[in-house]
């Protein structure tokens, strides 16, 4: 084979070459390729931060309706309760409801007189004794309306005497129980 001879010069060359390649390779690399490689790494990892932070909140925003629509329905919720259970005494309320109820079932009220008030741990029971005449199927549907109010009322001691001269005329006399929250 053949033996290619290079002159002193030709090798100078070659090795000049050589080293202004790898010169220009470790400039490159170490001015562009490794800073440029470092920030796409850390883009990255950033994007992939970015990422699970907005999945983090999305399902916090599904989970935000969810407590938004829970939130509503218990005010509904507690709305009712204190309707049902309310937290001062409301007289006039009661007043208007017995007046109301009594006008639509013929019932005259003879008397309210106020009792006493028992506290228990959660509610305090306000008593009202209350005398009333009118008709002895009127006074029922009277007394089952008053029982199915929104608001809570029982009756208690309920004492019932025919009234002389009308057949079905009775006169009753009971203690109307009204409940009221100590919350």
């Amino acid at each position: 084979m053949n033996k290619i001879q290079l002159t002193n010069e030709q090798l100078g060359k070659i090795a000049a070459a050589a080293l202004f390649g790898g010169l220009f390779l470790y400039v490159y690399a170490v001015y562009f390729w490794l800073p440029t490689a470092k920030k796409i790494d850390e883009n990255s990892k950033q994007a992939a931060s970015m990422e699970s932070d907005i999945s983090k909140a999305k399902v916090q925003k599904a989970k935000y309706r969810d407590l938004e629509s829970k939130l509503v329905s218990l005010k509904e919720e507690k709305e009712a309760a204190q309707k049902r259970l309310p937290k001062e005494r409301q007289l006039p309320d009661l007043l208007k409801t017995l007046a109301t109820l009594s006008a639509k079932y013929k019932i005259n009220i003879q008397g309210i007189n106020p009792g006493g008030s028992t506290k228990g741990e959660y509610f305090t029971k306000v008593a009202y004794q209350i005398s009333l005449t009118g008709d002895y199927h009127f006074l029922g549907k009277f007394l089952t309306a008053l029982g199915l109010e929104e608001r809570i009322l029982t009756m208690e001691n309920l004492t019932i005497s025919g009234t002389p001269g009308a057949p079905a005329s009775v006169s009753a006399t009971f203690t109307l129980t009204a409940y009221q929250y100590n919350g």
